[in-house]
């Protein structure tokens, strides 16, 4: 009896000493690695079956924003556009717009939205994730007209209008104070 627990027990010492030269373990390798790559590509088709990317875009989450953007630097880049908005020139007042406009195109480029333009990557958002997105839509159609159509006759209360819709949304999604 105990010579055969030896015997056993001195098979397996060889097995572990000797198993880089062992065709098993070998075949284990093969085997192995030809699962990785199976689980890893039924991983990838699960993601896209889920939409899970898709969501992530859609949601874009605050990950990017806080990294890309500290809300100290968006905080002074609101300030500037609240002095353009206290002055009395229209040009002051259309730039303002024109500013908060791009300030938050800036951070929907940043969260990672598709689209090349701020209405494309704004179709991405809803009422859920920017509660006034309807005053953002109109905010950004008129930073159109005014950009596209020098003539226009704006108003203070519309760039007031514009400008506060788009500092509402930065408030609610916490990008300033």
């Amino acid at each position: 009896m105990d010579i055969i627990v030896l015997d056993i027990l001195d098979t397996l010492r060889n097995f572990i000493y000797y198993a880089n030269d062992s065709q098993f373990v070998l075949t284990l390798k093969i085997v192995g690695a030809l699962f990785s790559i199976v689980f890893g590509i039924l991983v990838v088709l699960l993601v896209f079956k889920l939409q899970i990317v898709d969501g992530w875009f859609k949601n874009a989450g605050d990950f990017f924003l806080t990294k890309a953007f500290p809300k100290r630097h968006l905080n002074k880049s609101w300030q500037k556009i609240l002095t353009r908005l206290n002055q009395s020139d229209e040009a002051s007042l259309r730039l303002a717009l024109i500013e908060a406009d791009n300030l938050f195109d800036d951070l929907l480029k940043q969260m990672r939205l598709p689209g090349e333009s701020m209405a494309d990557r704004l179709r991405y958002l809803n009422s859920s994730q920017i509660p006034n997105i309807d005053e953002i839509w109109r905010a950004h159609k008129l930073r159109n007209v005014i950009v596209h159509n020098h003539e226009y006759p704006i108003t203070r209360n519309e760039i007031d209008f514009g400008v506060h819709a788009y500092e509402k949304a930065l408030k609610d999604l916490e990008f300033i104070d």
